[in-house]
């Protein structure tokens, strides 16, 4: 059974990209789609960290654009950079103005210090709580605008397009996690805000529902994508081994916490002057390699003077739940795949290279992030880049829907294999990525995972949804590091250790490319 709705925009996600871009839409008609219940599963709710803005007079958009680029290594767009650096005080601003109250002791800001930053510019709301309360107002200010139709348990599987131009989505409605029907949306704008690619990962921070599906999507449809291999680890992940792995904010860290060993080593240092304040894939470098040494790595809290479970009390939650008293004992961290700078290229106004397609949030890639984000500058450019996506939709006229074209092909007609041989698939193939695609790689560990995508493959005969856009997404960033042969930002080669001054510059491509490798190095044709 199928049925088709017809919308002039569709909106696919329910974390802060899609709720700020149905909002800024306002008055025009929207439809929102969302996997689970609104605001489910999406990174934003668990975002512990803030949004990252000059607001105070010692510092200003020109300090803040500057400290972004040195972070991102050479490979950010200065445009985008100095879009969502100009942009930040107005967003925070319209926030204020429809209600969100930071946090603020004497009537000015409360700003945490975060990595890489050179004044105190991240804003909060309840300590480490910013995205669940964000989340949560912008579900409720879009309801009360009423204006979006919601959409919710709906899986979206493919982008209907002919021709480089997208006419809509199609997918599948969930009842009781079982595949009750098809559900087409015809429509000629789709915007997609589903989140980032962290559960391709044995060890991440993110929902365990963000896998990449958009860039999954958006590459069969033809997009092109930009800067895959740059996959940022958070290097302080609470590590008992829970999945996903509870973040334990960079905040903390800005706050002094000290990264130690079994012997109370601060071997960050080791690395960087700035210890445990350097860029995040330093500290995430430091660790992993540390691990490898044979070493134990730990957070270290035990000489605050501040009370911790006030100030962090997301992190204070998974702690109690581990028995883990942060004023007594060294908290066991790792390195966990946190956060995308690649993704589906867009431009200044988040389009993407097929027509009617937009991208928002970390499923997107504008450039503004380089080779490795700036801390708490994600939820910054998915507001600014929201409220860009809107305007340009509403400064251009209302578009007619083209007739919807072969949504047969569309519908699987093949039995997908079972949950549970899926789960052991998922499993291996998050396993790999970890190992092989991880914080470190080389030539040998690339050309090898891509040997053990190719054996899942061709052992999960009849693939589920979800593993199949596992497998591609990890192959499109498997190919993207083998492109890459130089270190750069989270980007790190031990074949290629430095940086290589001929190589900077993005890296775009298609999922044709990568089809074009397969099919020369390893006879696969697809």
């Amino acid at each position: 059974m199928e049925s088709i709705y017809k919308s002039d925009v569709v909106i696919v996600g329910s974390g802060i990209s899609g709720l700020m871009t149905a909002i800024s839409l306002y008055p025009r008609k929207v439809t929102l789609v969302t996997k689970r219940k609104l605001g489910e599963m999406s990174s934003s709710a668990w975002a512990q960290g803030g949004i990252a803005a000059a607001v105070t007079k010692e510092d200003s958009p020109e300090l803040h654009f500057k400290d972004t680029l040195k972070a991102s290594s050479g490979l950010s767009d200065e445009l985008a950079v100095k879009t969502i650096t100009n942009d930040a005080k107005d967003i925070v601003n319209f926030l204020e103005s429809i209600g969100v109250q930071f946090d603020k002791f004497n009537g000015e800001f409360s700003l945490s210090k975060e990595a890489a930053h050179s004044h105190r510019r991240v804003l909060k709301i309840n300590g480490d709580q910013s995205g669940k309360y964000l989340v949560e107002f912008l579900m409720k200010h879009l309801k009360k605008q009423g204006h979006a139709t919601i959409v919710e348990d709906v899986s979206v599987d493919h982008i209907i397009h002919k021709e480089n131009v997208c006419h809509g989505i199609m997918g599948h409605i969930h009842k009781s996690e079982v595949v009750d029907n098809f559900v087409f949306f015809q429509s000629p704008n789709v915007i997609l805000a589903t989140g980032g690619i962290g559960s391709i990962y044995a060890h991440t921070t993110n929902p365990r529902d963000v896998y990449g599906e958009a860039v999954a999507m958006a590459a069969q449809a033809g997009a092109e994508l930009v800067d895959l291999e740059f996959v940022q680890f958070h290097p302080t992940a609470l590590d008992v081994g829970l999945d996903p792995a509870p973040l334990l904010t960079e905040a903390i860290r800005g706050e002094g916490a000290f990264i130690v060993d079994e012997n109370n080593k601060r071997f960050v240092f080791d690395s960087d002057k700035l210890g445990e304040l350097a860029p995040r894939d330093v500290v995430s470098r430091a660790i992993h390699q540390h691990k490898l040494n044979g070493h134990s790595t730990f957070l270290d809290c035990r000489h605050f003077k501040i009370n911790f479970k006030k100030m962090f009390p997301t992190a204070s939650y998974y702690l109690e739940k581990s028995s883990i008293n942060p004023d007594q004992d060294l908290i066991p961290i790792i390195p966990a795949a946190h956060y995308h700078m690649g993704g589906i290229k867009v431009d200044i106004d988040g389009k993407t290279s097929v027509e009617g397609l937009w991208a928002c949030g970390e499923c997107s890639s504008t450039g503004a992030h380089g080779a490795n984000r700036l801390a708490s500058n994600s939820l910054l450019e998915a507001f600014v880049y929201a409220k860009r996506i809107a305007n340009k939709i509403n400064s251009e006229p209302l578009k007619q829907s083209h007739k919807l074209i072969n949504i047969e092909n569309y519908i699987p007609k093949e039995k997908t294999i079972s949950k549970i041989r899926a789960k052991k698939y998922i499993w291996q193939l998050r396993s790999a990525m970890n190992k092989l695609v991880g914080v470190e790689r080389n030539q040998k560990t690339l050309e090898q995972a891509f040997v053990e995508f190719l054996r899942i493959e061709r052992e999960a005969e009849n693939l589920s949804a979800k593993l199949k856009d596992m497998l591609i997404v990890s192959k499109l960033i498997t190919y993207a590091a083998l492109q890459r042969k130089e270190s750069r930002g989270t980007h790190y080669r031990s074949d290629y250790p430095n940086k290589n001054d001929a190589t900077q510059k993005r890296n775009i491509f298609k999922l044709k490319n990568l089809n074009d490798y397969l099919n020369e190095e390893f006879k696969i044709a697809n």
